[in-house]
């Protein structure tokens, strides 16, 4: 792996099942340094308090859902983190999510199930110049 062992991701999802999944993901793909929050109300706090390089969280989830949390982070009195790539995750994608997402300043939307590789190349694209991702990560592998 090539990615910098400094990298650190924040995944927030709801269900403990996909958080999981999303950070061993994020691990098979050479990230080491991960929190994992279980909705997005903690998720402010953890953002105000850690410079994050790229953070991956779920679209639907109770009380604050992922569209909130964008707002809260792209807001410009909201900082360190108000230009963090923010990968926005949906089982339900369709076009209102998508291009709500997209408005809101979402980074890349995955749709559940997505493979290792779909991962790889929203980090690659993600990631600045010179953090690159392995060559071949296992396409066909479901994680989530």
């Amino acid at each position: 792996m090539i990615l910098p062992q400094d990298l650190k991701a924040l995944v927030v999802d709801d269900n403990a099942y996909a958080r999981a999944a999303v950070a061993a993901t994020l691990r098979k793909l050479g990230l080491v340094s991960i929190d994992e929050l279980a909705g997005a109300a903690p998720a402010v706090g953890a953002i105000q308090a850690t410079r994050y390089d790229i953070v991956f969280m779920d679209w639907y989830m109770p009380e604050m859902n992922g569209a909130a949390l964008l707002e809260v982070i792209r807001d410009p009195r909201f900082s360190p983190n108000g230009r963090v790539p923010v990968v926005m995750i949906t089982a339900y994608p369709n076009r209102e999510t998508i291009a709500r997402a997209r408005e809101l300043g979402a980074s890349e939307v995955l749709t559940k199930p997505f493979s290792l590789a779909h991962a790889a190349a929203a980090l690659g694209r993600l990631l600045p110049d010179g953090w690159q991702i392995p060559d071949e990560p296992e396409a066909g592998q479901v994680l989530l």
